[in-house]
């Protein structure tokens, strides 16, 4: 499943240089493997990462946002829409809760 979320992010330029992309690699990994986590996720999926990487929260939740920037400034945008299958809306970025979910939404559905 690892690299069928790195097949989406390089798809839309966002690659291992990035601070947060191994964060976001676990957070997806692990909303995959329980979904739940997603309703308590700075408890469920941001301290167990910080944890692992000695970090902490903010800065999980800070380099979770640089991914989700690069994502945008690169045109993923529409990968997102396109895993949709709406459009976002215009001029708001998603949360990164949101961008997890939006990746866990696509992976359970469509591998």
């Amino acid at each position: 499943m690892t690299k069928k979320i790195q097949t989406v992010l390089h798809s839309a330029g966002v690659y291992q240089h990035y601070y947060g992309y191994n964060y976001f690699l676990d957070s997806v990994l692990m909303a995959l493997e329980s979904p739940d986590r997603l309703q308590s996720i700075r408890k469920e999926i941001y301290f167990p990462i910080a944890k692992k990487y000695n970090t902490t929260i903010t800065n999980v939740e800070r380099n979770l946002r640089t991914v989700r920037d690069a994502l945008i400034k690169n045109g993923g945008l529409e990968t997102l829409e396109t895993m949709t299958g709406c459009p976002l809306q215009c001029g708001k970025k998603p949360y990164p809760k949101d961008l997890i979910c939006i990746f866990v939404g696509y992976l359970s559905e469509y591998f």
